[in-house]
């Protein structure tokens, strides 16, 4: 726009872009082959004579009228310059919709599972970013943010109440109404501390509890506590991300850092599961219900109380993090220098990479992954390693 007429004279941008953008794409990817055709797979065998002969049957179901995902997608923003140019500005609202939404239908009558197109996914939100660059004398200086927000909502699934379930515990579902993967459980009240307080609470017939136990919340008011109590208890899709880096030079020396992190999503946890003897306890079980009084967050430590285990808040944690993800020091050798022994450029530098992770979970990282629909889960994710390196880098 500052190279249209109407904008000359003015001292206020230096550059000024207004931008947008409409397409549609088809997507196939999964983690099979796109089922056009489906393959044989084992699933039994037999005893003719003295010769065993393998049975086969279909893979996956075929589905005559299977189209691809398509993935709509239209975005506005504009992008600014200020002060000559030494302030950057961007700013961008975007929203993505995937319609007929590939994926398993759950095998019916015992047959295998098949794939089918089950409905239509909503994606939007808003991408800044901002950044200042300026040099003084022998010093350059920077620092840019980044901050990407979304709303994730499954705007419907083949038809109402029908859902997906996927997920270590079966804790992801997907259901129109609700973000993709969300986690589905009951809601807990606090712990039980007596005989009296099991009478006068809501009649739990999903098991037989006793002092010590979870007390899940009657959602429905019904005086019972039954499967309906069971709603959305978690979202592991966090509401904005961020990204902060900051740049200092003099002379031939740089100094570079790098920090990201996430705000708004939930973990599931699943490692601590105390049925698993082998592994140790965590310390907050210390504070655990051991009588009337001792604890209303931490239930009792007996194996033989399955209502312990089952889809609850209990085992919700908060995953927002900010790790220090890049330190990096550098120095570049005079051009003139080196030129002497046929170089153009030779940096020598020192790197760190995950120093350090300011968290909220229990377990060792909150980067959480999964599949499309079942993310999020900490079934005992490995520790992201601190990693630091030396380097040199040589053009000839």
């Amino acid at each position: 726009m500052t190279e249209e007429d109407f904008m000359q004279g003015q001292k206020v941008f230096d550059i000024l872009k207004l931008k947008g953008s409409w397409g549609t794409l088809g997507n196939q990817v999964l983690d099979t082959a796109y089922p056009a055709q489906p393959l044989l797979e084992n699933s039994s065998s037999a005893v003719f004579g003295n010769n065993i002969i393998p049975g086969y049957q279909l893979a996956y179901l075929p589905n005559p009228n299977l189209r691809w995902e398509k993935v709509e997608a239209w975005e506005a923003g504009l992008e600014a310059n200020f002060l000559r140019n030494r302030l950057h500005f961007e700013g961008v609202y975007y929203k993505k919709n995937t319609k007929d939404l590939l994926a398993k239908v759950p095998g019916l009558s015992g047959s295998v599972p098949g794939m089918g197109n089950l409905g239509e996914i909503g994606n939007k939100g808003v991408e800044l970013a901002i950044s200042w660059r300026d040099q003084v004398g022998d010093w350059g200086y920077s620092i840019a943010g980044n901050l990407t927000t979304i709303n994730n909502k499954v705007k419907h699934l083949v038809q109402e109440g029908y859902s997906l379930i996927d997920g270590d515990k079966s804790i992801s579902y997907t259901m129109g109404g609700y973000p993709i993967g969300y986690f589905y459980g009951y809601k807990v009240e606090g712990i039980y501390q007596s005989e009296e307080d099991i009478a006068n609470s809501p009649t739990n017939t999903l098991a037989t509890v006793k002092p010590g136990d979870l007390k899940f919340k009657d959602l429905d008011g019904d005086g019972e506590i039954t499967t309906a109590d069971r709603t959305l208890i978690g979202n592991p899709t966090p509401e904005f991300t961020y990204g902060i880096s900051l740049g200092v030079s003099y002379q031939n020396f740089e100094l570079s850092v790098d920090m990201m992190g996430q705000y708004g999503n939930q973990i599931y946890r699943t490692w601590d599961n105390y049925n698993w003897s082998q592994f140790n306890f965590m310390k907050q079980r210390l504070g655990r219900w051991t009588d009337e009084g001792t604890s209303n967050t931490q239930p009792i430590l007996d194996t033989t109380h399955t209502i312990n285990n089952m889809n609850s808040e209990y085992y919700i944690e908060d995953g927002s993090f900010f790790r220090l993800r890049n330190i990096q020091l550098a120095y570049n050798f005079d051009r003139q220098l080196i030129s002497k022994i046929g170089l153009q450029a030779l940096k020598v530098y020192v790197n760190g990479q995950n120093l350090k992770t300011w968290k909220n979970n229990t377990g060792y990282t909150p980067e959480i992954g999964g599949s499309a629909t079942a993310f999020g889960i900490d079934t005992g994710s490995y520790p992201m390693p601190a990693v630091y390196t030396f380097g040199i880098n040589l053009t000839f």
